[in-house]
């Protein structure tokens, strides 16, 4: 029987200037969650990152993202 992972899907936008950063601590945190760069225009002020969480670290991740302040603006969860 194979096994199903689900992961939780999280969508924030990084000010352009603080994405260098946020991709870097998001990269420390290996494991905890993946995230990729979502279609941006050239000129944007911001950058979308679809993450991707396993649900045993969701509680993690959200300490992780109040921690970044406003640096980051939630979008979108499911």
């Amino acid at each position: 029987m194979a096994m199903v992972l689900h992961s939780l899907r999280k969508v924030i936008r990084v000010k352009k200037e603080d994405s260098a950063y946020v991709y870097f601590i998001l990269e420390s945190y290996e494991g905890i969650t993946s995230y990729s760069t979502l279609e941006f225009k050239t000129g944007d002020l911001y950058r979308d990152l679809e993450l991707r969480i396993p649900p045993d670290f969701e509680q993690e991740v959200e300490v992780l993202l109040k921690s970044f302040g406003d640096m980051i603006y939630p979008l979108a969860s499911s």
